[in-house]
């Protein structure tokens, strides 16, 4: 709730009667409108992680209103409800919004349409000291009516001025109301259900080391699996990149843990899912391709100067074109009814008991702990094997390779995390992420240079002006430059990781399993 603001509510006392004693203490109420109070946040709920609330209220007009975490709320008009940082007016309320939710759609979490009677008090030169609002007839939309309060009174505190609101609250209480640590909008999102917390995937739930192995895998991959079908809606809407990110890497956990604790599982689910997962994975590689280079244009050009950026409009909208088709084709794969029953069998399959005449996996009754400290152990030793091996020489190929071994381990200790000490396992987790951000550096780079250089066959086979050409060269050098220091910081990075402090916190996870 805004810091400043107080709500007062009651189920026998009359809107009128609180009207009427605050009427008496000086204030001041205009006609009746009506509004419609439209929460908006991230489908993760970013700001109201970050203590804050982005309402729109709509009027007469519409007003953004950011408010919270100890800040005065700030306020900017707007034409429409806004669905990107960049459709409020620029300025530092864009900027500190920018900042929060990077490249999630803001989403309507709640609306709320009431009518409202708004009132001020002011002191003797006229100036507001203090303001009032009473919102009656509240509907949560789309929500069951009878669940919303049947009326409220929000007094918010002015600054300077926070004793003639606490005036305000104080007359309220006199007439029989409730004060209430909720507003408004959190009272109907209560009585509606809403999380205002919104949605945010995690890979790990609740576990324990000496539960059977299958038991526990079983766990894993089914939570992985709603987390796909949490994301399918929203990658098919393409509402915003995340959608697909997070689905694209729920796809990639549950092939991995597959493959690590295949032993765990029926061989007859683990060769139908793989194959599917397989499917998926591949189909969403495309799309998440395209999404980060166009996410990171701006970073990639931003040295080139405005017209070299200029001359590379040509490239962006070709690749934005690209992005589309590879939208279209993978959301037509994912609403597509083989798709959709397929996902839909292997969630119930996790789901429901398996049936007795299946043939388990011969690892099926072992606790839990021993099969993930061993498969986490031999995960680990491959990663340094092969990371060894790396040398100033070794191809593309071989570097992309490690980071899938380094992206191996991170899974199985986000999935398995509830039955891992909690103090190691960050230790590790915190070394292991440096090392995997010089990977990722290397390879997005090697994948955007391969697509600019087929753009730049396209483009030069359509003659395309000499400026885009010579921009992409600068482009492609500029790209081969990052591509180069992380290459370069590989082997600091290696070395780092591949240090006794590494081996002291895996140490420590792994003999404090289930602790």
């Amino acid at each position: 709730m805004n810091d400043s603001r107080t709500t007062h509510l009651s189920v026998t006392s009359s809107p009128e009667t609180a009207l009427a004693a605050l009427g008496d203490a000086g204030f001041e109420f205009a006609e009746p409108e009506t509004v419609v109070r439209t929460l908006l946040d991230t489908f993760d709920g970013r700001l109201h992680a970050a203590g804050l609330r982005l309402e729109a209220e709509r009027g007469r007009r519409i007003d953004l209103e950011l408010s919270g975490g100890g800040i005065v709320p700030a306020h900017v008009p707007v034409a429409s409800l806004p669905r990107r940082p960049s459709d409020v007016p620029p300025g530092p309320f864009r900027a500190r919004l920018a900042g929060l939710v990077d490249v999630r759609a803001l989403l309507p979490v709640l609306e709320v349409a009431a009518t409202r009677v708004g009132g001020v008090r002011r002191d003797k030169a006229g100036k507001i000291v203090a303001t009032a609002a009473l919102y009656r007839d509240i509907r949560a939309i789309g929500a069951d009516d009878a669940a919303a309060p049947r009326w409220t009174i929000e007094v918010e505190e002015l600054v300077g001025y926070e004793k003639r609101a606490r005036r305000a609250r104080d007359v309220l209480d006199d007439v029989g109301l409730d004060r209430s640590d909720a507003d408004t909008l959190e009272l109907a999102a209560g009585a509606a259900g809403v999380d205002l917390a919104g949605t945010a995937p995690s890979a790990t739930v609740p576990l324990r080391a000496d539960m059977r192995a299958e038991d526990g895998v079983r766990a894993v991959l089914l939570n992985l699996a709603e987390t796909v079908e949490l994301n399918r809606q929203g990658t098919i809407d393409r509402i915003d990149p995340e959608f697909l990110h997070d689905l694209r890497v729920a796809v990639r956990r549950s092939r991995s843990v597959l493959q690590q604790a295949r032993r765990a599982l029926p061989p007859s689910m683990v060769a139908r899912a793989g194959a599917e997962l397989k499917r998926l994975g591949v189909l969403t590689g495309r799309a998440r391709d395209l999404d980060v280079y166009l996410i990171e244009w701006d970073t990639y050009t931003a040295d080139l100067g405005p017209d070299a950026v200029a001359a590379l409009r040509p490239v962006r909208e070709r690749l934005a074109c690209h992005l589309d088709d590879a939208y279209e084709q993978l959301a037509a794969e994912l609403r597509s009814p083989a798709t959709r029953s397929t996902l839909a069998e292997w969630t119930a399959w996790l789901r429901e008991p398996i049936p007795a005449d299946v043939v388990r996996g011969d690892r099926a009754d072992r606790p839990l702990g021993t099969l993930v400290a061993r498969r986490i152990q031999r995960a680990y030793d491959r990663l340094i094997d092969h990371g060894r091996a790396i040398t100033p020489e070794t191809p593309a190929e071989r570097v992309h390779d490690l980071r899938k071994d380094a992206k191996r381990l991170r899974y199985l200790l986000e999935c398995f995390a509830s039955i891992l000490p909690d103090k190691a396992r960050k230790q590790f987790v915190k070394r292991l992420k440096a090392f995997q951000n010089i990977l990722g550096e290397h390879q997005d780079a090697e994948v955007h240079m391969a697509e600019l250089e087929v753009l730049s066959r396209e483009l030069h086979d359509e003659d395309a002006p000499p400026d885009t050409l010579l921009a992409i060269g600068r482009l492609t050098e500029q790209l081969d430059r990052r591509r180069s220091a992380a290459r370069r910081a590989f082997a600091e990075g290696f070395e780092s990781f591949d240090a006794e402090r590494t081996r002291t916190a895996l140490a420590a996870m792994l003999e404090g399993i289930g602790s």
